[in-house]
Order: structure tokens, then sequence, then C-alpha cells
């Protein structure tokens, strides 16, 4: 039996016992499949014979050759056969060889069906086409090369699993495994340096002596010399245990960059190896996901110059583990030439309508469009065929519960003992201790959960433990490149006690909160397994689960906040990233300008991206009755909280003027924000021939430490003369758009995944999410981007009318702390009693708060600092309250705002009567 034909048994019946099952040997007959052969085991000689005839009859292959040359016509003929019959369950597969060779394989009857078209189409060809047809739109796979699988994408996009060597591939662009120094001296590296010819080292070699190391995740582009591509294109990937549990993200970023580069340069071809599978050790699973999910992502580009896409490695269990993650993450989105239709995955709304079925035999599956999903089925935990299953146990017991002395039948002494092994003898609270390759289970690999009894307390010690479990749980198989998990009602049973609708809360909760913070665009399903007697639990989660929706732009998308003063060039920056001239309204007047946000989402690069475009809210001569409806604005949309700040500066020459909106921005940023801010420079032309940005920062030291404290992040763009696409020119907003998204994508992956928040934006967005509660029960049959808009504006008005008052107030009596006394409102808002237990705090202190409202010109407090001084702080907070009482009853923000700030005034003068 071939190999062919062991890959199509193990993909057809791969699960414990389902080729028996099938054959119909019930107990007395073990079938093994393995890489390289297929075993019988029975005690019966007899039954041994059986066993041989029936895969004889069963099975089938066929090797057969096309005369001269592989056709289109025929590939498409066997193509469209064979994903009719593998609808629903796996019939057939076709593989494509290099020298016309075709390989049929699967059921006798499909198989013979199949052989009956080939031999039908020789049989036309020999008497319709005496001259034989070039197949150009079948990839050129020479010396050996062989097509295992194939898949069509939108807009034609075709993806090949290809096994054969890439020095021998042609494509416009070819794919090195680089490493930081592309010292090409082992692996792929290696091979193609050595059939590119010295040339490629060479360039290599000037490349990083001109611009440095290449940092993981970049991509960059040298000649291929003498390898049949146009250009040849580095890829520098993680080395295994120096990327920070971060491997399937830079990655990710990788490819992204290399697919991208091709698009930017218009190629139509490019072929990829397994990028950091060989000598740099990551696991081939990990390496094959990740690229998968970055081609899926560039797929869903639209107005793409590459047609197709060639994932090649020569060795089998490499080629095999790429097949299998596009099995998996194409699903749905393409066709295959040997592919059933899949069985999709629930979404949010409609979890339980597949409640009532057993899902042991159900294929692994992830979750589509880069979200993570999740979904309530009825079954037994312990025969999900996904990635890792959880067990919960009380304290370090491994054995503690039922789901654990479940497995220990099916596993033996191995589980206890691997746990012990790995775990220690002690584990605490909330830990999760992963034990992989357990023999007798479907899955891979194991997690088991330390859990506390329930303590009666829903916000207790226990649910505490709980909640850092799950989120242990789930960022342990994100950073092992899971795409799945199954874990059963956890804690709810005999032994931990938990209702199950505290269960379903949290559990459900911390899911949620997991996929807003997660980086990774990688598919991922999370598999809630509740026991078919356990009809109690079903109801709690349907009931938890039938209002939840998909989630929306505020938690898919990446919030972009561009800020600088007036004409600096904002708009314009935000229409050459989006690649639109005229979506943000820009104006050639230096005197007008943006005046108020604006907010717009597209995809960029195969990346949602939310950009925000603000009108100048560090202009010295913007009025703060005219500025602050603006910047509740920002904050509504922004919630609950931005991943980039965008800092536009023009290339000029700095000016007293320029000087001060630098230090109004260092002011008013705390350290916690200048983390996600990257200083943008516009009007490029300016910049001086032959000079970096790098070098213009350097000659000027306010500016020069600014940029340190956004970590060395800037950029240039011209939005008006740079339009040309060359892949490496410095002076092209193509490549700028392209490097300042990788900017920003490895900015928010060094902050952990997530976006800069703080009480203010949590609040805006807590009383945001209440809102559109309220509009959902009345609205009927609202979009929920239509609702969270509505809701937006609904809490924005609400805030502005308390936000004129207070913060009126308080920016008389303290210069902008806008952090503290918007959390002071917003929680003003929420409890009434706050500001009465203010109004009690400050007595006592009335002399010390009232000199400090008189000089309130001395204090200085940091627009989004945290960490006000001791007299700003007791200013805001005086001048807060003289506003937030006089502004009491007004209907209008425009009311509120001039009520608080006559009553300042008057407070202001009466204190200096007084001195």
């Amino acid at each position: 039996m071939s190999t062919h034909m062991l890959d199509f048994l193990r993909k057809a019946y791969g699960g414990p016992g389902m080729l028996g099952d099938f054959l119909g040997f019930d107990n007395e007959v073990e079938i093994e499949l393995r890489d390289t052969e297929l075993r019988l085991f029975s005690f019966s000689a007899g039954k041994l014979d059986d066993a041989e005839k029936a895969l004889q009859v069963e099975f089938m292959e066929v090797k057969t050759d096309v005369p001269n040359c592989l056709s289109s016509e025929l590939w498409k003929k066997l193509t469209s056969k064979t994903n009719e019959m593998n609808q629903g369950q796996w019939r057939a597969q076709v593989l494509f060889g290099s020298d016309s060779t075709v390989y049929l394989l699967g059921h006798t009857k499909e198989v013979e069906e199949l052989n009956e078209t080939v031999t039908q189409f020789n049989l036309q060809r020999t008497v319709h086409l005496p001259v034989p047809e070039v197949a150009q739109d079948l990839v050129n796979l020479s010396e050996g090369n062989t097509v295992v699988a194939s898949y069509s994408l939108c807009d034609g996009l075709q993806v090949l699993v290809c096994q054969g060597d890439i020095t021998k591939q042609e494509a416009d662009a070819l794919v090195n495994a680089a490493n930081e120094d592309l010292d090409h001296c082992g692996g792929v590296a290696a091979a193609l340096s050595k059939a590119g010819g010295s040339e490629v080292q060479r360039e290599s070699n000037d490349l990083v002596k001109y611009t440095g190391k290449i940092h993981t995740g970049d991509v960059v582009v040298t000649t291929g010399g003498n390898l049949k591509c146009k250009k040849l294109l580095h890829a520098v990937g993680p080395v295994a245990g120096k990327a920070g549990g971060k491997e399937k993200l830079l990655l990710e970023k990788a490819v992204n960059s290399a697919l991208n580069l091709s698009e930017i340069m218009e190629f139509k071809s490019i072929a990829l190896p397994c990028i950091s599978s060989g000598v740099f050790g990551v696991p081939v699973t990990v390496c094959s996901e990740a690229i998968v999910t970055a081609v899926k992502e560039f797929g869903n580009q639209g107005g793409r110059s590459l047609s197709r896409i060639i994932l090649i490695d020569n060795r089998g269990e490499v080629v095999r583990a790429m097949q299998e993650a596009c099995d998996r993450l194409l699903q749905g989105i393409s066709t295959r030439d040997s592919m059933p239709s899949g069985i999709p995955t629930g979404d949010l709304g409609s979890l339980m309508d597949a409640a009532a079925k057993d899902t042991a035999k159900e294929v692994m599956t992830g979750a589509p469009e880069g979200r993570v999903h999740v979904e309530v089925v009825q079954g037994t935990i312990e025969t999900q065929q996904v990635d890792a299953l959880v067990s919960p146990m009380v304290g370090h017991d491994p054995l503690s519960t039922r789901v654990a002395n479940t497995l220990y039948k099916m596993v033996g002494s191995q589980l206890t003992a691997r746990f012990r092994k790995k775990a220690g003898e002690e584990t605490l609270p909330g830990d999760a201790v992963l034990v992989e390759n357990l023999p007798g289970l479907p899955s891979n690999a194991v997690l088991f959960l330390n859990l506390i009894p329930w303590d009666d307390d829903e916000d207790g010690t226990a649910v505490q433990v709980l909640r850092v479990g799950i989120n242990n749980i789930l960022t342990s198989c994100e950073n092992k490149g899971f795409g799945s998990v199954a874990l059963p009602v956890l804690g709810a049973g005999i032994a931990l006690r938990f209702p199950d609708i505290e269960v379903a809360r949290v559990l459900l909760e911390e899911v949620q909160k997991f996929e807003q913070s997660r980086a990774s665009k990688t598919p991922f399903l999370v598999r809630i397994t509740i026991h078919p007697t356990d009809t109690e639990a079903s109801e709690v989660f349907k009931a938890f689960t039938k209002n939840i929706h998909s989630p929306d732009q505020v938690s898919t998308s990446k919030r972009i906040v561009l800020l600088g003063k007036t004409g600096s060039g904002k708009s314009n920056l935000a229409n050459t990233i989006f690649g639109e001239a005229e979506l943000f309204a820009t104006y050639n007047s230096p005197n007008s300008g943006t005046t108020e946000c604006q907010t717009e989402t597209r995809t960029v690069k195969g990346r949602s991206i939310t950009l925000i475009d603000t009108p100048g809210f560090f202009d010295s001569e913007r009025s703060e009755e005219d500025i602050k409806p603006e910047i509740m604005s920002c904050i509504t949309e922004c919630a609950p909280g931005p991943h980039a700040f965008l800092i536009v500066l023009k290339v000029d020459r700095f000016t007293e003027h320029e000087q001060a909106v630098i230090t109004k921005i260092l002011q008013y940023f705390s350290e916690d924000a200048l983390k996600y801010a990257v200083i943008v420079f516009t009007h490029g032309d300016q910049l001086p021939k032959g000079k970096t940005i790098q070098e213009f920062v350097s000659k000027n030291k306010n500016l020069s430490d600014l940029v340190k404290k956004c970590g060395s992040r800037c950029h240039i763009f011209d939005n008006k003369y740079w339009k040309n696409k060359q892949q490496n020119d410095y002076r092209s907003n193509q490549f700028q758009v392209e490097d300042l998204l990788n900017t920003v994508d490895k900015m928010v992956m060094e902050n952990s995944g997530g976006y800069y928040t703080n009480g203010m934006l949590q609040t805006v967005e807590e009383e945001i999410k209440k809102e559109e509660e309220q509009i959902k029960q009345s609205s009927g049959n609202m979009q929920q981007e239509e609702i969270r808009q509505h809701a937006k504006r609904n809490v924005s008005n609400r805030f502005l009318i308390q936000l004129a008052g207070t913060a009126t107030g308080a920016l008389l009596g303290a210069f902008f702390g806008v952090e503290a006394l918007l959390r002071l409102v917003i929680k003003d808002v929420k409890g009434p009693e706050l500001m009465k237990y203010m109004k009690g705090f400050l007595i006592g202190r009335a002399p010390a708060a009232a000199a400090a409202v008189g000089a309130e010109a001395a204090v200085v407090a940091t627009g989004a600092a945290i960490s006000l001084t001791t007299a700003a702080l007791a200013t805001g907070v005086m001048g807060g309250i003289i506003g937030h009482d006089a502004a009491e009853g007004a209907e209008t923000a425009m009311e509120a705002a001039e009520r608080a700030a006559n009553a300042v005034r008057d407070k202001r003068q009466s204190v200096l009567r007084l001195q």
C-alpha cells in the first residue's frame, strides 16, 4: 500500500476504531495506520485474511499516465468530480505528478469512475487534439515536485501544497527561511543560496552591512541569481525558545510581509517553504498553522496581482502538516480537488442548535475568519477530536474529578506519571499543567486545571481562581499554536460544587476577554462539552448564549487615533493609509482643517483598521468649548481604548510654536500611553535628499526626546508626491504604509496583544455596553454596528453635559487634568454619593484648595497622566465640585459650560479678595 493511500485512510478514517467499524470488523481485528504501513492484528488467522480481502475490495489505487502533458481541462474535471464525491465524507482523492502521472485513490467505486473520466479524456485527446497543449494553468513543477493538494480561494487565487525541492521551483518570488544575519549557512537557506550562486550571499551581506540585522518577522529582498524567480525574499522566522512564546505571531507577520511585498512588486506567483520548522526548531504544527493563517488573511483581500501561492517542502511529514492546516483553515472559503465540504462550527448566536447530538466523531475544526468561536455541544469530553482537552482537579490531585478518572481508564498509569513529571510536587490554584502525546486519546494534549471548591460567593476566591485558570488555559493553547480546546462544565461536579450558572457566566466572560485582548488572527475554537445526561447544564448554557452575537468591530479591528495640530496632515495621512483619496475631508488652506472627529474602518493588507481622525487637540488657539465635544467624541469612538496613537508632525523648521506642541504632547501623555504611540512625519518631500527621518529627528533635542519616549518608533510619508510602487524605495508611500502597519503590529505584540486603556476609557465602554443593551430591547432588527454607533452618540452627549460643567471648572482650576477629572465625572454619574464624599473629604482643606484655585496658572498636570501633583489634584477636584454644582440642571453642554465657568470665576475672585 502506497504512502498516498495511507495518507488518504488517515484523513478519512484516522479516528480510533473508525476504519475497523466501517469494514465491519467489530473488535475481532485491530487496524493500526502508520506513516509507511498498515498493520492488522487478530487472534484469528481467518479474520486477518478476511480483513485483507475487505481492504482490497473496498479501496483501490490507480496510477495512470496522460500522454504528453497534463491539461487544465482534465484538472478541472477531476476536481469537480472529487468535490461531488466528497460531500460530507472522504471518498476519493486525486494527486497530480510532474511527469504526466495522475494518481487516483480511495473507495473502489469512486476510483473506477474517476479512472473512466481519465480514459475518456485520453481518447478525446487522441482523436481531437493531435498537437499537445501546454497546461499553463498548472504550476510549473519540475524535476519531481508533486502537487499534493490544491485549493481555490476567492477571485481565482490558487493555493498549492507541493512536495519537492524549492530550489528547482519556478515562481516570480521564492521565499527563503533566513536568519537575522542573512548568513545562509544551513537548511533551506543554504540550498537556495548555493543554487542561486554567490550573488545571493553577496547582496545579503551588503544589506546587513548597511541596514543592520534583520528583525524577526521582517522580510528583505535580493536577487534570485540562478534561481527560477524574479526576486528572492528573505523571511526571518523565530527560533524555538527565543521568541517568548510568540513563534506563531512572528511567523504570521513574516509570511504576511512576504505576500504583501510580492503584491507591491505586482508578482503573479510565490513559493514558500515551511519557515522555522527546520534548524530553527519550531514545531511543524505551529509553523504550518501560522503560514496557512497568513495565506488565508491575504486571500480575503481584493484586487490582488498574486494568483498562485505554492507551499512546498521536501519532507513528507511537513507537507502533510501543511495540507492538514489548509484543510482546516481554508475550510468553507475554498474548493479543493480532494476535500469534502467541512462541518461548520456554530456562531455564538446559534450554539445550542446542535446541542442534542454527540460530537465524538466530528471532524476537528477551527473558528472561521480568525475569530474565537464558542461551540456548546452535548457529548463526552474524552471523545472530542480537538488539540487539547481540559481536566479539572481539586488542588494538586489529577484524579480528583470524574473527568480525570475517565481519562485514566483510557490512558492508564501514564496519565498520572506524566502529570507528576511535568507538574512536580505542587501546583497553585489557577495553574494549568499541559501534558502532551498521551496514548489512547483523540486529542493531542490534556490541560490539568487546579481549582478550589465553590465558596458560595459569586465574586469570591473560588471564582477568581476559576477566572485565572480559564485565562491560563486559553493562553497556553495560544502559545502552543493549538487551534481548538474542549472544556467540560468546569467545577460543576460533586468535587468542586460550582453552580452551572456561575460556570457559564465566568467561562463565557473570560473567553470574550481573551478574544478582545489577543493579537493573533489565527482561528481558535472553544468547545464547551456538556455530558449527555446533564440536561440542566445544557439549559443554563442555552440561556446564557442565546443573546450573544458575533463580535463587532470594537473587538476585531485595530483602533488607531491620529493626533496633531491643525495642518499637520492627519486627514491626508488617513487617506494614504486606506488608499482612498477623499475618504477623510482635507483642506488646502493653512487656516482651516479638521473640526470634528471622523471614524472609518477598512481592511488594509489583511488587517481590519479603524482610523479616528481628530481636530487639532494641541492647538493653543482653539477654545475649550470648541474642543471638548470632540475630545469626548474621540473617547467614545476609541473605547475601550486605542491600539495605537499616531502623533502626526510635519517635516519642517521647528519654531517656538512647534516646540510648544511637542511640550504639550509630553505633558499630556503618561508613560503608559507613550508605549502605544508612533510618531509619523508628513510632507516628506521637505526631507533633504539622502537623509532618513531618524537623522532629521536627531538634530532637535525635544523632538529626539519625544521619539525616544515612543520607543524610537517614527515613520515618514508624503501624501502628495511619494506614489511609486518600488518595494525598497524609502520614499514610497506604499512602502511606508506597510512599514508603519508592521510597526503597529509589533508594538501591539510587545504590549501583550492589548490596547491602551485606563479607568476612564473602561468606564465609558461600560456605559456604551449598557446603552447598547437598552437600544437592543427597543430597536427591533437594527444591526449591531448601527446599535453601537447610536450608543456611542448617546453616551457622548450625556457625558458632555457633565463634562462641560465639571471639566470646565477643572480646566480653570488645574489645567487639563483630563483623566482624573473625567473619572470623577463618570463615577459621579454612576454614583451621586461620590460627590458628597469628595466634598466631605475637602472639609478642613478649604484654604489650601482655595489657594490652589487662585494659583491655577502655576499648576501643570498632564492630560493622560495618572500621577498628578497633590496641588493639581486638589485644585481639579475643587474646581470640579464647583463646576458640577453650578451645572446641575443644565439641559445642554453649552449651558452647563457657561454656568460652571461663571461659578469658578466668581469663586476665584472671592478668594483673591480674601487674600
